[in-house]
């Protein structure tokens, strides 16, 4: 079986063309963490843990009433808008949960039904914002204003807090 002739040579030319944009992608990894532009971690944040009982009963001690936590959001994965014509939206993992008042067991029915919507109700916030919207805004306002959404759409009861066991950006 006979090779045409420019058949090796065009491998080869793939070959550097590889190892090029190897080296490319390695130096600016470098240069980034040598001129320090790069920022590891740099928006982090310190996560709310996912309710335990150490959790309720710092909230209980606030509280007149005992509180419970309804977790059965779970994690949601919304997109924030573009901050500008050339910028690509950025998809922003959060996970809410919520607090309420102990042994209202139709409260709870309520949530649980309303599921969907709650979702709907911080998916179609978190997209309504940019990143750089979102970040001045700030965590503790947004679940202020989610808090606020949220509670008009319950009619049994009121959430009593917000909290994000996760909200992250991811870029």
């Amino acid at each position: 079986m006979k090779h045409k002739p420019g058949y090796s040579k065009f491998n080869r030319i793939l070959i550097y063309i590889l190892i090029a944009i190897c080296i490319f992608i390695f130096a600016g990894t470098i240069i980034a963490f040598v001129t320090h532009k790069a920022e590891p971690g740099k928006n982090l944040r310190t996560p709310q843990p996912v309710p335990q009982e150490r959790e309720l009963k710092s909230l209980n001690e606030r509280s007149d009433r005992k509180l419970a936590a309804y977790t059965g959001i779970g994690t949601l994965r919304a997109s924030a808008g573009s901050s500008g014509e050339n910028s690509l939206p950025v998809a922003v993992v959060i996970t809410p949960w919520f607090s309420y008042y102990e042994h209202d067991s139709a409260f709870y029915e309520e949530l649980s039904r309303k599921r969907l919507l709650i979702s709907g109700i911080i998916t179609t916030y978190i997209s309504e914002h940019t990143k750089t919207q979102l970040l001045q805004i700030g965590e503790e306002k947004i679940k202020a204003e989610l808090l606020q959404l949220i509670n008009a759409q319950l009619s049994l009861g009121k959430i009593e807090n917000v909290f994000f066991t996760d909200y992250i950006f991811l870029e």
